[in-house]
Parts: C-alpha cells; sequence; structure tokens
C-alpha cells in the first residue's frame, strides 16, 4: 500500500515522539511538523524540548506539550532514572491531554516497549486512530537477553496491530516487517523519508576525503570501511576517512575493533567517536567528496543516504534497504556488492577517484533537485495528511 497524495488536511493531527535531538530521528519529527504545518494542518507537537531553538519557535496552527527531557551527560544512574520515568509519564499524559482534540495520532520513536504498548491501547481504547512510523520493523539491537527475544518480538508487534496504519520508510522494510509478521492485518504504507538539509549546499570540493556517518555499529560496514581505506591509500590513492557518530552501547567489542583498525590506518582514518553537533556535521559535508556507507543487514530508508543526496553528496554504497530506491532514481554512487569487504571498498574508492570531481558536482547537483522536488518535507506531509484522511474515512464505514 502506497499512501495518496492531494488531500486536503485533516481539522487536526498529533505528532508524539521521545526523540528530542535535532538528528536522525528527532529531526524527522521535528521535519515532518515543519511540514504538516506547511500544509495547512493544525499540529499538537508532544516531545521534550528539541535541541535545535528554530524548531521551538511558536508557529500558526502549531500547539506544543512539552514533557520532561531524560538526564545526559554526568548524573547519577538513579536521576538518570527518574529522569527518564518523568520523560515516559509526561510523555504519555501530553498525548492523552492532545487526544481532547486530536483524533489522529502519528507515533514516531516512542518510549520503551513496556511503556509504549500500554500508551498505544489506551489512546486506542479513547478512540484515536494511530499511524505508526516504524523506522525499523525489528530493532538493530534486542533490549532484553536472547530467552526473552519472542516477547520483545510479540511486543513490537503488539505496537503495529494497535495502529491503525503502519509507515515504513522502505519497500524492502515492508517486506521485512510482513514477513516477521504474516498475521497483520493493519494496513502497511511507504512513505519517503523527507531531506535533510544542512544549509547552502557547497559544490564537491575535490578534497579526496570521504565520510562515513552515524552510530558505528557492524551492520554498517564501519570496520570493512576503515581497512578499505587504508587498503585503498597502500594502493596510492590520495583519501582520507573521516567517521563521525556515537558507539553503539550493545557493540562494545566491535567499536574496539574499529577502534584498533582506524589506529593502524595512521593519516588515511580519523574516528571521531560521540554525539556530532549540527554545525560541525555541515563542516564535514561541505568538506567531503562523498559518504561511505558499505552497509549491510538494513532495511529502512538511510537518513544518511538521504542526508548526501539532500546536500550534493554522491555515496559509495551498497544497495541496501532504501538506498536502492535512491540509486535506481539517479543518485550518483559508485555500487558496492553486499557484503563488502575491505577489498570491494577499496576498489569502490579507486572507481570514485577515477570519475573526476567535476562530473560529480554536476550529477549530485541534478539529483538533489529531484530530492527536493520529490521528498521536500511539505510534499512528504501531503502522503501523511492523505494517509490520515484514508484512515478516518476507514473508520467511518459500516462494518
Amino acid at each position: 500500500m502506497t499512501a495518496a497524495t492531494g488531500a486536503a488536511a485533516p481539522s487536526s493531527l498529533c505528532v508524539f515522539t521521545r526523540s528530542w535531538r535535532s538528528s536522525g530521528a528527532g529531526l524527522f519529527a521535528q521535519s515532518l511538523v515543519d511540514g504538516l504545518l506547511a500544509e495547512g494542518a493544525q499540529v499538537t507537537f508532544v516531545c521534550p524540548p528539541v535541541e535545535n531553538a528554530r524548531f521551538e519557535r511558536p508557529r500558526p496552527g502549531l500547539r506544543r506539550i512539552r514533557p520532561p527531557r531524560e538526564r545526559t551527560g554526568r548524573a547519577s544512574r538513579p536521576a538518570k532514572i527518574v529522569a527518564s520515568l518523568a520523560r515516559m509519564i509526561g510523555g504519555a499524559i501530553g498525548v492523552l491531554r492532545a487526544r481532547a482534540t486530536c483524533r489522529e495520532v502519528i507515533v514516531t520513536i516512542p518510549d520503551p516497549l513496556l511503556f509504549a504498548v500500554p500508551m498505544l491501547a489506551l489512546l486506542r481504547l479513547t478512540g484515536a486512530r494511530i499511524l505508526f512510523v516504524a523506522h525499523d520493523p525489528l530493532p538493530h539491537a534486542w533490549a532484553l537477553p536472547a530467552r526473552w527475544r519472542r516477547w520483545e518480538i510479540a511486543a513490537h508487534g503488539a505496537c503495529y496491530r494497535l495502529a491503525s496504519a503502519v509507515v515504513v520508510l522502505s519497500e524492502p522494510s515492508r517486506e521485512r516487517l510482513l514477513a516477521a509478521f504474516p498475521t497483520l492485518r493493519v494496513p502497511v504504507s511507504v512513505i519517503d523519508h523527507g531531506v535533510f538539509l544542512m544549509g547552502d549546499p557547497v559544490p564537491v570540493p575535490g578534497s579526496g576525503m570521504l565520510l562515513a556517518f552515524g552510530t558505528v555499529r557492524s551492520n554498517k560496514g564501519v570496520l570493512a570501511a576503515i581497512e578499505g581505506t587504508a587498503m585503498a591509500t597502500r594502493d596510492g590513492q590520495s583519501v582520507r576517512l573521516v567517521i563521525a557518530g556515537g558507539p553503539h552501547r550493545d557493540e562494545a567489542d566491535y567499536v574496539a575493533r574499529c577502534r584498533a583498525a582506524a589506529q593502524a590506518a595512521g593519516d588515511a582514518v580519523d574516528l571521531r567517536l560521540g554525539y556530532v553537533e549540527d554545525a560541525v556535521l555541515e563542516r564535514l559535508i561541505a568538506e567531503c567528496d562523498a559518504l561511505l556507507m558499505p552497509y549491510d543487514d538494513f532495511h529502512s530508508q538511510s537518513g544518511v543516504a538521504i542526508l548526501a543526496a539532500s546536500n550534493a553528496r554522491p555515496i559509495i554504497a551498497t544497495r541496501a534497504g532504501g538506498i536502492a530506491t535512491l540509486i535506481d532514481e539517479g543518485m550518483p554512487a559508485v555500487v558496492l556488492p553486499r557484503p563488502a569487504g575491505a577489498g570491494d571498498v577499496a576498489e569502490g574508492i579507486a572507481a570514485f577517484m577515477a570519475t573526476p570531481a567535476a562530473v560529480w558536482r554536476a550529477r549530485a547537483d541534478d539529483y538533489r533537485a529531484v530530492m527536493m522536488e520529490r521528498r521536500s518535507w511539505p510534499a512528504i506531509a501531503r502522503r501523511y495528511i492523505a494517509l490520515a484522511q484514508q484512515v478516518s474515512h476507514a473508520a467511518s464505514l459500516p462494518g
């Protein structure tokens, strides 16, 4: 099922998320709210105070409900637990307050399953119609031990079954969700990921710098990226790889291997572990020639690939998940085999460097225009509005 377009806005929508960072999933929710407002929707946005003040400014049609944030940085474990509980309870109360004026509720990155499932059930009991955005149909890393795996999968399934419609960001995600939950009777729609803009686009500089951005984890092929870049430099390629992103909390051994490989690679690899501020990311995008993405075991749309395309950068990547859709549309890319080993990455880098920067620059600029037409946030918001109307219409039919 693909959401229709072209419908007028429903009277009021609620958007709920726990993610307050103005990057990744948090930026997704904040940008979606911007798009819905641009399309004339009345929006109640339930989310802790967000990182970027631009998204907190008053706007016509916006009602803001702000649960408290969790504690980050240096705080005692009890203080963090109390703050997280306050956020989860505040979020649930905020959504129920929003329900007084909103029947359609878009949920994207809710609280942990122990809180999310009861909250969704309570919302449905009030007559709410839930559009649940499944960024990943099944998690990259499980929260519970293996012996509890079937219960954790069942809890994810409960979230989907409590929805009036589920939204995924790519066709591979839709296929994976339906394979994991073959008895699911809730409609599943594919709605694209919107653009991520980092200031005015800067032409591909021809610097020889490649960027790997995002959480350092095994399914993103970071180790292959490091070893492949080191191999490419030994083969005479004038390239340097910058890796910027936080370590995955459940893959400490893998992150340690990446640290060791980066150290062994010397000047060829610059590993920067930690949260990346917007200003730093904007500078990295401007300085790089391409983003390196040897992903595997990946099914959703890639926010990193969207970031690259939105800011006129080509990619050296596999066709994992929704990246394949972008490549088929014409996104400039050197395609790596899947899975990609260090040798494949080195060959991909050599192929990229063999094409003049001016050619990549022209192709990236052309595809950015396609992205802005198809995946601007107002265009994405129209599809959510249309889906909300479909759900509302279906609920009004007899039987």
